[in-house]
């Protein structure tokens, strides 16, 4: 059982925004939504009238059952959207993220341009071109990262635990289940678990935490 939960967390991803607007920022793919699976397709949602096989060979009942290609199933929750390769996103609510070279900023399920700079609660600035103010640090956003409304970051290839589950962020905004242990920049060493070797020193994650990539950690909402 717990290598075939492992195989369906490997397709769940994050940092995609969830509503009626969503298809805006994302592929096409299938949503629940208040209890009914929707076809999100061109922009525009409808009723989904059939079962449907996804890229990954996972096939989509109209009822939110998913069967994957190995037998196992699971069931979506409401607001879960599946793109047409079989990811699964995440919801990372209201943001500002860096997509194609441009700043969106993601607000109730809905994705518009960044017409002007913006401080975060914890007093993050986040500039339209993509720069972000950290206090003294300045960094510049790349394609995929995004900022929350509290002030946390979060890049490519950094780690979160969300609902029990290591994920790691991907370069296109979305996150994908760990698979295996991971390597930081600067030596830490990230297991499945959510345990954390640093420093000869060993941590566990909670819901909520974050590591970018240069194995700084960051709490729920903040840096």
């Amino acid at each position: 059982m717990k290598m075939k939960s492992t195989k369906i967390a490997s397709i769940l991803f994050a940092m995609s925004f969830l509503g009626a607007g969503l298809a805006t920022a994302m592929d096409d793919g299938v949503m629940m939504k208040d209890g009914k699976m929707m076809m999100m397709k061109d922009g525009k949602s409808m009723m989904m009238e059939e079962d449907m096989k996804l890229d990954n060979g996972a096939t989509v009942m109209k009822d939110g059952s998913v069967m994957m290609k190995d037998g196992t199933k699971m069931m979506m929750k409401d607001g879960q959207m599946m793109d047409m390769k079989g990811h699964m996103m995440m919801d990372m609510g209201n943001c500002v993220m860096m997509k194609d070279g441009k700043m969106m900023v993601m607000k109730d399920g809905k994705s518009m341009m960044m017409e002007e700079d913006m401080t975060m609660k914890n007093g993050t600035k986040v500039m339209k071109d993509g720069t972000v103010m950290m206090g003294d640090k300045k960094m510049m956003m790349k394609n995929g990262d995004m900022v929350s409304m509290d002030g946390g970051m979060v890049t490519n290839g950094s780690v979160m635990m969300k609902d029990g589950k290591m994920m790691m962020m991907m370069s296109d905004g979305m996150a994908m289940a760990m698979d295996k242990d991971m390597k930081m920049s600067d030596g830490t060493m990230v297991m499945q678990d959510g345990s954390v070797m640093k420093d000869g020193e060993k941590m566990m994650m909670k819901d909520g935490d974050m590591m970018d990539a240069d194995g700084k950690m960051m709490k729920k909402g903040g840096n």
